[in-house]
């Protein structure tokens, strides 16, 4: 094996490794940690949901992380805080309390069964009623996209697999290889003595 293959192995088997090691840290940070979970999902999110309520009117929403979240005392869904803005000229922006959106219509009735509702589930804010959970729209549009992700993900990981084993094959060959040309010059070198002692 010349000089060029054998760097040219060690630079290839160098990027495999790395590329392991990014793969297993990568993997590693998105299980343990909410914060960058949450950052990863707001990235995957669009910038934007329009929705058209019971009353005709298209409303655009607007997500973002909120800071304020604890995830030992809040909601899995506080992580993340939805707004609209009233007016075009987005000024005066409304926060959707745990993402529910609300006519003043759907609003009024919620208030006649608050008490109700909070009675049998100890939550009012996520017995939306005929309200509408903004939030889940929004994850619903993320899912979407980590789904495509997730598959340009495997198809790369099975592209990486495919170049290890390549790469454990071409070293078996290389030192299969080896072993056989010291086979094959000793075998030249003793019928080259055989030679030389059939010549005397």
């Amino acid at each position: 094996m010349s000089q060029k293959q054998k760097k040219r192995a060690v630079i290839i088997g160098v990027i495999l490794l790395v590329l392991l090691v990014a793969g297993i840290t990568g993997s590693v940070l998105l299980r343990t940690s909410q914060p960058l979970y949450t950052k990863l999902t707001i990235a995957m999110m669009p910038d934007s949901l329009d929705y058209k309520d019971s009353d005709g009117n298209t409303i655009t929403f607007y997500v973002e992380e909120n800071k304020d979240y604890d995830k030992e005392k809040d909601e899995p869904l506080d992580a993340y805080k939805t707004y609209y803005y009233k007016d075009k000229d987005k000024k005066e922006r409304v926060d959707l309390d745990g993402g529910v959106y609300m006519t003043d219509k759907e609003y009024a009735e919620s208030k006649r069964s608050d008490k109700k509702d909070t009675e049998q589930s100890g939550d009012a804010r996520y017995n939306v009623g005929e309200g509408t959970l903004v939030t889940v729209g929004f994850l619903a549009a993320a899912q979407e996209k980590a789904i495509v992700v997730k598959k340009v993900v495997n198809v790369l990981l099975g592209i990486f697999i495919v170049c290890v084993l390549a790469y454990l094959i071409y070293l078996w060959y290389l030192n299969w290889s080896k072993r056989y040309d010291k086979k094959a010059q000793k075998l030249a070198e003793a019928e080259e003595i055989l030679n030389k002692n059939n010549e005397e």
